[in-house]
């Protein structure tokens, strides 16, 4: 598991990385949208390397209490429910992102990859959600059609804002280099990926709840929807929430 204090030491020792950071994602062209749904494309949160969760963690020990408590009841939200309820990225806001300089590489090069690699990662996409619906059919519980069948094409809506566009090799190297910065702190990118799967959204609820409570507490919240329809479990946690959660003891 991965800790509070963990956390805090690794954004003292790899503070000088994240300008590294911000230069690779410089490195990808601006781009804009001409989709009729802005922000279906955040309906879930991506996979992110260690170090990019850390830049998330750091930004959200910056806010207020305040609205450090409400980003993380949005994020222990969306982890406990995403199977059910297709609550977005809680950085989402009015169709924006809230985060737009600090938005992970998988946003970023999100329609950027060619199509047929595009249309590649949607099938996997489907393929593991398919996956899901399977492991929860095993624990009893049958998931909404709604939530099973959602998943939108590769967008072919994104254009970039300038005439330098990038290949798939390109957008790849870019990739292998941020991936590269968690070699800097190799025993929690290690935990980041085998334990929490590089689900940021996981981390968070783990350090409200505890990682076990958090891989219970989820069985629970969506039995208790699925079943009864009703989400008190799911209140009394968000309740946990509060706004010295990231400091460490």
């Amino acid at each position: 598991m991965i800790t509070i204090k963990e956390i805090k030491t690794a954004l003292y020792d790899v503070k000088p990385l994240f300008a590294v950071l911000q230069n690779l994602y410089g490195c990808l062209p601006e781009t804009g949208c001409q989709c009729e749904q802005p922000g279906v494309c955040c309906a879930f949160l991506p996979e992110m390397t260690w170090m990019e969760a850390l830049q998330w963690t750091g930004l959200i020990r910056k806010m207020t209490a305040g609205a450090r408590t409400r980003i993380l009841q949005k994020f222990v939200e969306f982890y406990l429910t995403n199977p059910i309820r297709p609550a977005g990225c809680p950085f989402l806001g009015n169709g924006a992102c809230g985060i737009y300089e600090l938005r992970s590489f998988a946003c970023r090069a999100y329609g950027l990859w060619g199509p047929e690699f595009g249309n590649v990662r949607t099938r996997k996409s489907r393929q593991d959600r398919k996956a899901l619906l399977q492991m929860w059919q095993k624990f009893g519980l049958e998931l909404p059609p709604q939530m099973v069948e959602f998943e939108i094409d590769y967008c072919d809506k994104v254009h970039c804002a300038t005439e330098i566009a990038m290949s798939d090799s390109q957008l790849m190297d870019i990739l292998q280099q941020i991936y590269g910065l968690d070699h800097a702190l190799p025993d929690l990118q290690t935990k980041f990926e085998a334990e929490y799967h590089s689900d940021f959204s996981f981390l968070i609820a783990s350090l409200v709840l505890g990682y076990r409570k958090a891989v219970l507490g989820k069985f629970a919240v969506v039995k208790e929807i699925l079943q009864q329809g009703t989400d008190e479990r799911l209140q009394q946690m968000l309740d946990r929430v509060s706004p010295e959660v990231l400091e460490s003891p």
